[in-house]
């Protein structure tokens, strides 16, 4: 019987036999701290940081570098260090620091920011992310990304965290392979359009957009695929055409420019100038500010509050939703009694298939849902014939819920849900 053959003999150091371009790319996925660090592993290892296809600094929240002021330097020696070695990913993350008692951070804070921006820019970074702890509560001026135009042909993705941005800094037409940006706790200040042609997601989400009633910005991707307006305050941006979206989500907050100064005297049938005077625009009838740009989306979430007029403006001379085949509405669109706006939106959506309703502003605990189903035998015109699935979700089967079902049981569409039918009214089986 032979003898099993001896296990080949293990080198102690298997990682350092990687070629340098492994190894960089290895040490793109560690935080710079740490990167750096391993210029004192041996030799070999002494500039190999310098080329790594990744920066990512992570400072603040208890992790290394506990200070502002430590960072700052860090970040300024790191890259006057690298010099010109290209890059694929640049991501600075600064969550809270010790040295200092409010939550957010200012240019006095991170004077270099524009600098470090641009050093990523024209060292060829596909993907760009700077995320600044910053809390709109009782802030301080958020740092500042103003006289500064982008200009990269290598630039895919832009992320952006608790900045100000300038208006000559919104103009992307100079990143012609730009496709995602993302905008979060960010300040538009006197931003006159945000444009880019190749843009294709656009998110912009817990940011102040205007701070004037008759200054917008508008919003000119004509590419774009996916767009998400989620808690923009200030003035709601203005769409212009988006003949290639398919999906879009917005949500007006409720506390914003774009509230009605007679809402609560007329509600819905108010005829105030209020309402009409945004942004110049005459007499209201015929400007847009969301519904036409969202025309040709084939899935669309729309969320409002009741004192926020600008849905309501734009229906008075609504669009048709050509392509719109799924739309999630909330409870803004129940309102008033007879359910004007709702009646509205499914007349001009000629091809929807599948329709849901949260009857509610926030979220609540407990969720109840109801199913629905057209009866093809009694569908009304009014609606499209290719409707097939309806939902209702609610806290609790009350009058309002018995009244937009009552509402959809008139188009031809039938719930039956735990015994309650929609001609009945609530608390009867």
């Amino acid at each position: 019987m032979e003898a099993p053959a001896a296990a080949p003999e293990r080198s102690g150091d298997r990682i350092g036999a990687l070629p340098d371009g492994v190894l960089e790319d290895i040490l793109g996925f560690l935080p710079a701290q740490e990167a750096v660090r391993t210029c004192v592993l041996a030799r070999r290892w002494r500039h190999l940081w310098k080329s790594a296809k990744a920066l990512r600094v992570v400072g603040g929240d208890s992790k290394f570098l506990g200070s502002v002021k430590e960072i700052r330097e860090f970040v300024d020696y790191l890259l006057l260090s690298r010099g010109g070695a290209p890059l694929d990913t640049f991501d600075l993350r600064f969550g809270n620091f010790g040295d200092f008692g409010f939550l957010g951070f200012s240019n006095e804070h991170f004077p270099s920011l524009k600098i470090w921006l641009w050093y990523a820019v024209t060292h060829k970074a596909r993907v760009v992310r700077l995320r600044l702890h910053n809390d709109f509560e009782g802030r301080h001026a958020l740092p500042e990304l103003g006289g500064l135009r982008l200009v990269s042909k290598h630039l895919t993705r832009l992320e952006l965290h608790g900045v100000g941005v300038y208006s000559s800094f919104s103009d992307f037409s100079s990143c012609p392979a730009l496709e995602h940006l993302e905008f979060n706790k960010c300040e538009f200040k006197l931003v006159n359009k945000i444009s880019s042609d190749s843009l294709k997601y656009l998110s912009i989400s817990d940011s102040i957009c205007g701070f004037y009633d008759s200054f917008c910005t508008h919003i000119c991707a004509p590419n774009l695929v996916s767009l998400r307006l989620d808690e923009v305050y200030g003035g709601t941006p203005v769409l212009e055409t988006m003949p290639s979206l398919v999906e879009a989500f917005v949500r007006i907050p409720e506390l914003c420019l774009d509230q009605c100064k007679q809402w609560y005297a007329n509600h819905w049938d108010c005829d105030c100038k209020s309402c009409d005077n945004r942004c110049n625009s005459g007499d209201g009838r015929d400007y847009y500010v969301l519904l036409k740009g969202l025309s040709e989306s084939k899935k669309l979430a729309l969320f409002s509050y009741p004192e926020t007029y600008i849905f309501k403006r734009d229906l008075r001379c609504c669009p048709t939703f050509s392509k719109l085949k799924s739309l999630l509405l909330n409870n803004y669109w129940s309102e008033p009694d007879d359910l004007h706006a709702l009646a509205c939106i499914l007349e001009h959506s000629p091809i929807l298939e599948e329709l849901t309703l949260h009857l509610f502003f926030e979220v609540p605990k407990n969720v109840e849902e109801m199913k629905g189903s057209p009866d093809p035998t009694e569908l009304s015109a009014d609606i499209s014939e290719f409707l097939q699935t309806v939902k209702v979700k609610c806290e609790v089967f009350d009058e309002d819920v018995h009244n937009v079902l009552k509402f959809l049981h008139k188009l031809g569409i039938r719930f039956e849900q735990h015994g309650v039918l929609a001609e009945d009214g609530p608390g009867t089986t």
